[in-house]
């Protein structure tokens, strides 16, 4: 029994036994008999490049994790895009965004708040630009149900502009996870929709079974784009 998914993403599909099992091993493989284990966490210096805004934190500058609802994924078109032979495949969502194209770019770039309102995120922090423009990130992000953090520091390159599509693409350089891609692409649909997608793909150390992972990148493709289509779409109904 496999796990699927149509073409436009609505409710999540439960979770075949096989598939729930593998987690289920994966989280004893990494429990070492206390909740929430960490995989080696690192604590970083609260470093930011100036003029950056600060999100909301706690009194010992620890970022909180807002509790949010599930995403409204309906209306998104989700596909798997194989990585070569490898049976790996990456996660793509791609959902039309009532908002301009500014306020959808302000969404995504917003990295700091990812917490509020990104599924799973627990932190997100900028610790500065790069020499070649790009922004410099730390993050940590909780799976199996809480049991696990994953991190990972990665560089969100300097967008390219093709074609009327606005690229950020990233650069994976450290973290207790074996790689993390992620791609936003922006399209400017008119004066006040934008087309928004995100290709992603996670894979941690552990002993997951492919499918399951490359259903989880399907799934976290479409979480993210929806939550990024109802942060743009609520700050805009709360301006009228």
């Amino acid at each position: 029994m496999r796990r699927t998914r149509s073409t436009t993403t609505g409710h999540r599909a439960p979770i075949p036994r096989a598939l729930a099992g593998g987690l289920a091993l994966a989280a004893a493989a990494c429990s070492t008999g206390e909740p929430g284990i960490n995989l080696d966490v690192p604590r970083l210096p609260a470093q930011r490049a100036r003029g950056d805004v600060l999100p909301a934190a706690t009194s010992d500058g620890e970022q909180v994790e807002s509790a949010q609802p599930a995403p409204d994924t309906t209306g998104i078109t989700s596909m798997a895009v194989p990585i070569g032979s490898t049976g790996f495949a990456r996660g793509r969502s791609t959902v039309v965004v009532k908002g301009s194209l500014e306020r959808v770019r302000a969404a995504v770039l917003s990295f700091e708040r990812y917490p509020e309102f990104m599924p799973h995120y627990k932190k997100c922090r900028l610790l500065g630009r790069t020499p070649a423009g790009g922004w410099d990130l730390y993050m940590e992000v909780s799976a199996l149900s809480g049991a696990v953090t994953m991190w990972a520091r990665i560089e969100i390159q300097k967008p390219v502009v093709e074609d009327g599509v606005e690229t950020y693409a990233s650069r994976f350089i450290s973290g207790n996870v074996q790689d993390l891609q992620a791609t936003w692409r922006l399209e400017k649909i008119d004066a006040q929709s934008t087309r928004l997608s995100l290709e992603v793909f996670l894979r941690p150390k552990l002993p997951l079974p492919k499918s399951l992972l490359n259903a989880e990148n399907l799934d976290g493709s479409a979480r993210a784009v929806a939550a990024i289509r109802a942060r743009v779409e609520q700050a805009q109904d709360g301006n009228r």
